[in-house]
Parts: structure tokens; sequence; C-alpha cells
């Protein structure tokens, strides 16, 4: 059984660590839950889906630091119900480091509106250990990448494009036919869906 996930953050991301977005849904039909125009709400719709909110809109709660029991003291900011990273030395996960849920999950979907700044490297990260690196560096976990294809240098790295944007991170390419759309206008979509041993971007 999938967990519904709704993350009403929109996430302005900069460079650093990014771990949160504006999660939805998707079950096996593959069809998008009827969405409110009012940001970190749920609509009917999806309280009838059995979606559920991981971010308010407006705190911390339900996050913490990957590295840390609380939400980092610096490194992040909420802004008119966006949750922000702030830009960083490029050094990885050095401002205010990664965020992480409380809680747990399994078999879910989970779906995030972003908008990033030229130049921006982050991402998604799901099943996260945080006790696996204590040290410099970003939490270790699978990760939907979010990049500025065009204007950072990652993108051109790895093997076939497993390091641009919406690919698991060094390991598999995202899929670019189809509805694949991005823009630095305006919010653009992540998904991920987790179902057993099957992950999908």
């Amino acid at each position: 059984m999938y967990k519904k996930l709704l993350l009403t953050a929109c996430i302005l991301c900069y460079t650093g660590g990014l771990f949160a977005g504006q999660p939805v849904k998707r079950n096996p039909g593959h069809e998008q839950p009827t969405r409110t125009e009012t940001p970190n709400q749920l609509s009917e719709g999806e309280i009838r889906e059995g979606w559920k909110l991981l971010w308010d809109g407006q705190t911390t709660e339900g996050w913490r630091g990957a590295k840390i029991h609380t939400f980092p003291s610096e490194g992040w900011k909420i802004e008119n119900g966006i949750l922000k990273v702030l830009k960083s030395d490029e050094g990885e996960s050095t401002n205010g480091g990664d965020i992480i849920t409380t809680r747990k999950y399994k078999n879910f979907v989970l779906k995030a509106d972003f908008k990033i700044t030229q130049g921006a490297n982050s991402g998604i990260k799901y099943f996260v250990d945080p006790e696996l690196n204590k040290g410099d560096g970003s939490a270790i976990g699978c990760e939907f990448q979010i990049l500025d294809d065009d204007n950072h240098p990652d993108a051109k790295l790895g093997v076939n494009g497993n390091r641009t944007l919406g690919s698991l991170y060094d390991l598999i390419p995202s899929d670019r036919s189809g509805t694949f759309n991005f823009s630095f206008d305006d919010f653009n979509t992540a998904m991920v869906i987790v179902n057993g041993n099957h992950v999908e971007h």
C-alpha cells in the first residue's frame, strides 16, 4: 500500500543539498490528484485520496538536519510559504546541511514543486540513513537530481547523463521523452514513486 505524501513546500534552490519539495502522489493508475489553489493545504480530493502534507508551509515541524536532531539554524529560510535553501560557498552540504523528515516512510509517492536559480545543484534524497555519514559532505541516500543542466558542470560528468535533472543521481539518467519539461521562470514538479523494490522518477 502506498503512503500518499504531499509536501506543499515550494523550494528555491541555489547550491547545496536539498531534501524537500512539494511531494504529491501518483498511484498505479498514474492520475494526478486534484490540487487546491491554496499553498500548503490539501484539496478535498487529495484528502479523499489519502494524501498527507509533509510540510505545513510555516514551520520546521517534522523536519531536522540529516546530521543533527534539530532543524539547522542557518542555510534554510521559510519565506511566504516557500522553503528556501540559501546559497552556499559551493561546498557539499556546507551551509546548514541537508534536511530530512523526522518520520520514516516506505512504499510512497512523493511529489515536489521546485524552482532553481542559475547554476543550482541540489536534489531530493530518499532512503537516507543519517547514521551513515557523520563527517563532511551530504547525507547518503538515493537522489532525484535537481540541477541547472546548462550551467552546472556536474551535468557533464557521470555516464550518459546520469547526473542531469531528474536522474537517479550517478546511476540512471532521466527519461527526457514524453512529458519532461523544465522552466527557470516557474515551479517544476519532481515525483518519486517507491513500491517495494520498484523506484520511479
